[in-house]
């Protein structure tokens, strides 16, 4: 009994002092998303989006601690199992060797061994509470089995979830280095980057209102010369040197145009493309940003933080059409400078965009 009685205290306090604690992690989890919910609030301000990642990486950070301590408390359930398995398979074994030094004759011998009907039935009843017994034993092992097996599958699992949390707040913490080492750690070139952004978003808009028709293309037309139009000396501009800035709508979205261009390997090593269109541009190919989360794509607030095309550089300028289709051109102002876009419709709702272009 005293043995049940410290096992239990054992197992017990350490479940009180998780649960405890756990309590006070779920308080400072609700505050954290509370304060997440108004630095995004805040997030047009460099002050506003460094506030928002700090935010980000104490709620994980919390959220790792939380995992850790889940692993611990299962761990001590797991070797309280483990303790418990072990007393169980013993005392089992005990009862088979005891239930077969008892339960060994058959009825024949025990008919033949008894001095009357009545130790002929104690014998027998005797070999069913022992039976039960042993039945009983195997049930609660069994159990307690099955109970182990979880515990280590959660734990499992927790670990796996662990390294996911590791994998984020690694992530947090360096798309926040990028962040202040893109501005400089100023609020002015960060709103200066927004602009810049949302300008050129909005020349896209207009370009698929405003532009002008200039008839059918054939995949493989020349259609236009990488440029750098955009750039403006004094920096409001949304160019920042010459390339070609492609892009692929479905409908009102975006959608990842390295999923549609051919498989290529360019002049740095990079693997990119898995679709069967002809790159636009030929040549030794560079890319220079990627779809997708970049170092500079936070500045594209209106994608979610997502570039929305591929950069790209060659040492030939001509620009093809990646798709039969029709023509358009548009020139738009972004700052002080004039971007020069083209793009072709294909139908069926899907449109390549060329930017920059001269």
């Amino acid at each position: 009994m005293k043995k049940f009685f410290l096992a239990l205290l054992l197992f017990s306090s350490p479940v009180l002092i998780f649960a405890s604690r756990e309590d006070d992690l779920i308080k400072l989890e609700a505050d954290l998303k509370q304060k997440i919910a108004v630095s995004q609030d805040q997030i047009k301000t460099l002050s506003g989006q460094i506030a928002y990642y700090d935010n980000q990486i104490k709620l994980t950070l919390l959220k790792i601690t939380q995992t850790e301590d889940q692993i611990v408390s299962l761990s001590v359930k797991i070797n309280f199992l483990e303790e418990k398995l072990q007393d169980k398979s013993r005392l089992l074994e005990k009862q088979i060797v005891q239930t077969y030094k008892k339960g060994s004759y058959d009825p024949l011998q025990i008919l033949l061994s008894s001095a009357n009907v009545s130790e002929i039935i104690s014998h027998f009843k005797y070999l069913q509470i022992i039976q039960a017994a042993n039945r009983r034993f195997l049930y609660d092992t069994q159990q307690i089995q099955s109970s182990y097996g979880r515990q280590k599958d959660l734990v499992a699992d927790s670990q796996k979830k662990l390294q996911t949390q590791k994998i984020a707040l690694a992530n947090l913490s360096a798309d926040r280095a990028n962040l202040l080492k893109q501005t400089k750690n100023s609020e002015a070139i960060y709103q200066k980057q927004l602009e810049v952004a949302r300008q050129e978003l909005e020349a896209i808009q207009r370009a698929l209102v405003l532009a002008k028709k200039e008839g059918p293309v054939k995949k493989g037309d020349p259609i236009a010369l990488v440029g750098n139009s955009g750039y403006s000396a004094d920096g409001s501009g949304c160019s920042t040197g010459k390339h070609l800035h492609f892009e692929v709508r479905q409908g009102d979205g975006w959608v990842n145009a390295e999923n549609y261009v051919k498989n290529i390997t360019d002049k740095w090593g990079l693997n990119i493309g898995s679709g069967n269109w002809d790159w636009p541009i030929k040549g030794t190919i560079g890319v220079t940003q990627r779809y997708g989360k970049t170092d500079y794509s936070y500045v594209y607030k209106y994608s979610g933080g997502v570039h929305t095309g591929i950069d790209m550089v060659s040492n030939q300028d001509v620009i093809y059409a990646v798709a039969d289709g029709i023509l358009y051109s548009y020139t738009a102002k972004c700052g002080s400078a004039d971007l020069n876009i083209k793009f072709i419709d294909h139908g069926s709702d899907l449109k390549s965009f060329y930017l920059h272009v001269q």
